[in-house]
């Protein structure tokens, strides 16, 4: 298998990849020290470079395959590309299909070309830019990063090659697996308390500070990543992020169902129709349900705990437990939980969590 810097570079040099980081990559030879690791699952091809100072995470479009590029072909079998208004529109249709948002003047010229492009209107170039921004833009992770580019929710986007775009390095917020460790001391526990606190931020941000609350339907620890400086963080796996409006229309697809769990798209839960057995409900949880259960809580079998989560620990007061077992299972239920977290418990636990971190900080690091 031919290594994907090298192809990438190749598909450059024939005029197939355009992009802002083409040159620095395959003709200055800037960006170096490339690894290869499995940083996404559904990724075509993922590996990590450096940048001069800055440490880039380079991604490849996944929906490259599965896209019809953006040309056609005419009666006399000649290609044909839309005009600028044409893909404009394009553009439009596929943001608002994607992630139900019409989109400005400003993205769409920034969506719409790359970086500080110079390739003219109906050029050869401009046309491999076209064809390759159509695929990019297909993809959910790269579109979120470049249409929310101006916030720190999600990871920035630094330029594209091609089909292959680049963000920034963060570090992944390491797994809590407490059964394997040494230590459970009181310094440690007041730190997770603290990532605790900033992953419920982080939940708040998402869902306030965007056009439409959106759900992450794909939550583990290692999605989320510390940003420089350590004091916030950010959600690293966008392939499964959506507003709530398309959330809901993936759970509402009307497909065949017999059980509820045949209408879930990962960690974004819904219900069956039993007298229609179709999946016809939006999602019926939220992200911090999902948060409680899986990390705040930890893994369950049979109804009990067996790999203790972030906030389950020797030091965990009776009343806290009391309260992160109604939040990852608010209504509850005997099997899957599938009830969204109240408000009320939201507040309850936010303020639990820092009234207990500003007196532990106090006593353990004084």
């Amino acid at each position: 298998m031919e290594n994907p810097q090298k192809s990438k570079c190749r598909q450059h040099r024939n005029g197939e990849a355009v992009g802002t980081l083409c040159k620095p990559l395959c003709i200055e030879k800037q960006i170096h020290s490339l690894s290869c690791h499995a940083f996404h699952v559904g990724k075509e091809a993922v590996f990590s470079a450096e940048w001069g100072e800055s440490k880039l995470v380079f991604k490849a479009s996944s929906s490259a395959n599965e896209v019809d590029p953006v040309y056609w072909f005419d009666r006399q079998n000649e290609k044909q590309y839309p005009t600028e208004a044409e893909f404009d529109s394009m553009i439009r249709d596929v943001v608002a299909s994607k992630l139900n948002f019409t989109i400005s003047v400003d993205q769409l010229r920034r969506l719409g070309q790359f970086g500080y492009s110079r390739a003219k209107e109906s050029s050869t170039l401009r046309h491999t830019e076209m064809q390759n921004i159509w695929f990019l833009l297909h993809d959910n992770e790269y579109l979120n990063c470049a249409l929310y580019s101006d916030r720190e929710a999600f990871p920035q986007l630094l330029g594209t090659c091609g089909s292959f775009f680049a963000v920034e390095y963060v570090d992944p917020v390491r797994s809590y697996t407490r059964m394997l460790e040494i230590s459970d001391g009181r310094e440690e526990w007041v730190t997770q308390i603290k990532l605790a606190i900033m992953i419920m931020d982080l939940l708040d941000e998402i869902e306030t500070n965007f056009p439409e609350p959106f759900h992450l339907c794909d939550i583990k620890m290692s999605h989320f990543g510390l940003a420089k400086g350590g004091q916030r963080l950010k959600f690293l796996d966008l392939d499964s992020v959506f507003p709530r409006t398309i959330a809901g229309r993936i759970t509402a697809d009307g497909s065949h169902c017999t059980k509820h769990k045949d209408c879930d798209f990962f960690d974004c839960r819904s219900h069956c129709n039993k007298v229609t057995n179709r999946c016809s409900s939006p999602v019926s949880n939220n992200n911090l349900q999902i948060v409680c259960e899986k990390i705040f809580v930890g893994w369950k079998l049979s109804g009990t705990v067996i790999l203790p989560g972030l906030l389950m620990s020797q030091h965990t007061p009776s009343s806290l437990a009391a309260l992160l077992r109604i939040c990852a299972n608010p209504n509850s239920e005997s099997n899957t939980p599938r009830a969204a977290v109240p408000e009320d418990i939201r507040r309850r636990l936010y303020v639990t969590l820092t009234e207990m971190y500003q007196g532990l900080a106090n006593e353990v690091f004084e």
